[in-house]
């Protein structure tokens, strides 16, 4: 039991004492935080399978890492300040941050901490409007609690409380293992709550996505999914199974287009050069194949292009999943599952918080507790690329090997099932 009481005191310690520049630090972070995931995962037999107990255990965890400065990245800066330029009576994508900031030379002091500490004051706002309505809520609470940060992480964490119910209420009758995987993930109480990344949000939406049948109602999420996080389109393709689920599909993603259009890029041209336009070139963090093309590219001068034709690569294996008969056939949380990890691998950026969705369906799939507890160690073991970007073999070849191994492990189930609709998974 006291090994419960110290996981508190280690997640305060990470998420108020991590430097993502100190290559000790972020080593004693991944390693430590990964064991006691899976160790504390082995010993739930103290809770006696008393969920109210688990659950508020749960929630005081949720407790411990909010109320910090954000030190792993510095995202939220921009979200907040976007939302401000909202609640100000404002539209956010019309000027760069430092454009905003010159013809307001007598702005509160809020804004210019903000400005400070943002790394994209030269760029256009990538945000989608709804997933800045959430930082416009959780700015007025900041206001109330003369915080800048504590607002939006409670808005979170009631977001996450949600989260637990629904992941409760739809598999009702599992270990507690089971809801240890997502309720005490470091990755899920860290990145998402404590540093405020979007992820959390989708995952209200991506639960009534699993759980509904309705043509219609699944048009009307997938289009929502959207307008929080922008590569949440890729989870559309998880729907193309017939010509009514196409048809409601569409038009999902033609209304989102119309939104985006009026908001986000309604100047092409800017979003292209300084804008969403960059995610196609290459950043760190990147994913687990984009780098083989980066090489090659680099070598003729073409570096730029890699990102380009990895997502390229990645919607051409997209297409070739859609028309497998069998991999239709497959659950919708599956199909959704094996969208989302091809893009994980594809993808030119792929930051610490893009896991969070992989883990939620890892959950749905009933991915093994050892396998997350890896996926923890390699998430916070991605942070020494901040050390040094020679650490990025490092963590590019532990990579591989982990989600190698798995990825034999779970070939074997697409290669041998020969009836999907009979899962036992199914939410459908």
């Amino acid at each position: 039991m006291l090994l419960f009481f110290i996981y508190p005191f280690l997640l305060f310690f990470v998420v108020n004492g991590f430097d993502r520049n100190s290559f000790t630090i972020v080593i004693i972070s991944a390693v430590l935080l990964s064991l006691y995931f899976f160790f504390l995962g082995k010993k739930l037999n103290v809770f006696k399978n008393q969920f109210w107990i688990f659950f508020l255990y749960n929630f005081v965890l949720r407790c411990v890492v909010i109320g910090s400065t954000p030190h792993f990245s510095d995202d939220v800066y921009r979200y907040l300040f976007d939302a401000n330029i909202l609640l100000s009576g404002q539209f956010p994508y019309e000027l760069t941050p430092s454009e905003w900031m010159n013809l307001h030379p007598n702005i509160d002091e809020h804004f210019k901490i903000l400005y400070s500490n943002m790394n994209s004051s030269h760029y256009y706002s990538v945000y989608p409007l709804f997933l800045l309505l959430f930082f416009v809520v959780g700015s007025v609470l900041n206001s109330l609690f003369h915080s800048m940060f504590l607002g939006v992480q409670i808005v979170f964490v009631l977001v996450d409380l949600v989260n637990l119910s629904l992941i409760r209420r739809m598999v009702p009758n599992e270990s507690l293992e089971f809801y240890w995987a997502y309720f005490a993930n470091p990755i899920i109480l860290i990145e998402g709550i404590s540093q405020m990344h979007p992820e959390i949000l989708l995952i209200p939406w991506i639960f009534l996505l699993l759980q509904t049948k309705n043509n219609w109602k699944q048009g009307m999420v997938l289009s929502i999914l959207t307008q929080l996080k922008f590569n949440a389109l890729l989870f559309a393709f998880g729907y193309i199974k017939e010509k009514r689920n196409i048809l409601y599909v569409l038009i999902g993603v033609i209304f989102s287009f119309i939104i985006w259009k009026l908001t986000v890029f309604a100047n092409l041209e800017s979003q292209g050069s300084k804008g969403i336009g960059l995610f196609f070139h290459s950043f760190r963090f990147a994913g687990l194949l984009e780098p083989f093309l980066y090489f090659i590219l680099n070598q003729m001068g073409h570096a730029y292009l890699s990102g380009f034709l990895s997502l390229s690569l990645c919607g051409l294996l997209f297409f070739y999943l859609l028309i497998n008969q069998n991999f239709r056939n497959f659950p919708v949380e599956k199909r959704l599952f094996v969208f989302y990890f091809c893009f994980l691998l594809w993808s030119p950026v792929i930051h610490p918080w893009y896991w969070i969705l992989f883990i939620l369906l890892g959950v749905v799939n009933r991915i093994h507790l050892l396998w997350q507890s890896l996926l923890v160690f390699l998430t916070f073991l991605s942070y020494l690329i901040y050390v040094s970007e020679n650490y990025f073999y490092l963590y590019w070849v532990l990579s591989f090997v982990v989600i190698g191994l798995y990825g034999f492990k779970e070939i074997d189930y697409f290669r041998k099932t020969t009836d999907p609709r009979a899962s036992e998974n199914s939410f459908s």
